[in-house]
């Protein structure tokens, strides 16, 4: 079985698996790149950091051929127009699209390929109201650009429906205290609108953990 689909969990959206994500069923702002907005530069990308902040939990040197990772390896593979794949030691697959709008901070929309999900002998769910169907959204922090201005190294915060709870069992997976506007889905929430989604961003900033990324060649 191919590693990819967890890849992308814990790659492209690490902050899912913990639910309690801001989502829109529709996108809020248009997916082809307008000119003049800020721009990841393409090629192989590392997501997380090291050690116990490492999502793969699988220490391996990144800047290695492929072809020399250890099975557990991944990264993401960012191509001109906002196109995301996963990548491992012998595969690729396309993971989803983003689209990045110039702002303080930039802000990140997402939406996943879910046919990388979908395993032909499992009849199709019947819920398709949440984040992997919608879109996602980050704040995009830039650490670094190239001499061209393209962004080659950040940190994300994903919108969250409110700070995380603080106790364990059932409702553990997400807020007991939305954000305003938003509205519970499960273990997620439904923005309205890109202000919704905004001031999400501004309070899961002082509460959500940063995600570093990190350019690290031209070639995947």
């Amino acid at each position: 079985m191919r590693p990819i689909p967890a890849l992308l969990m814990v790659l492209v959206l690490p902050a899912l698996a913990a639910c309690n994500q801001v989502y829109t069923r529709q996108p809020l702002v248009s997916e082809a790149r307008e000119q003049g907005d800020p721009e990841l530069r393409p090629g192989l990308w590392k997501v997380g950091g090291e050690g116990g902040d490492d999502p793969l939990q699988c220490p391996f040197d990144i800047r290695k051929s492929r072809r020399d990772w250890p099975a557990c390896a991944g990264g993401v593979e960012v191509r001109r127009g906002g196109q995301l794949f996963v990548v491992s030691g012998h595969d690729r697959a396309e993971a989803g699209n983003l689209r990045l709008v110039d702002g303080s901070p930039i802000l990140l929309q997402l939406h996943l390929h879910t046919d990388l999900f979908r395993d032909p002998r499992v009849p199709e769910p019947r819920d398709t109201d949440n984040p992997f169907y919608g879109w996602t959204y980050a704040a995009v922090t830039v650490v670094r650009t190239d001499a061209a201005a393209r962004i080659t190294e950040a940190q994300l915060v994903w919108a969250d429906c409110g700070p995380p709870p603080s106790h364990d069992g059932p409702s553990a997976s997400h807020t007991s205290h939305p954000f305003a506007g938003v509205a519970m889905v499960g273990n997620n929430c439904l923005a309205k609108d890109l202000d919704t989604v905004k001031a999400a961003l501004a309070q899961s900033a002082r509460t959500g953990k940063p995600v570093p990324m990190r350019w690290i060649r031209d070639d995947p």
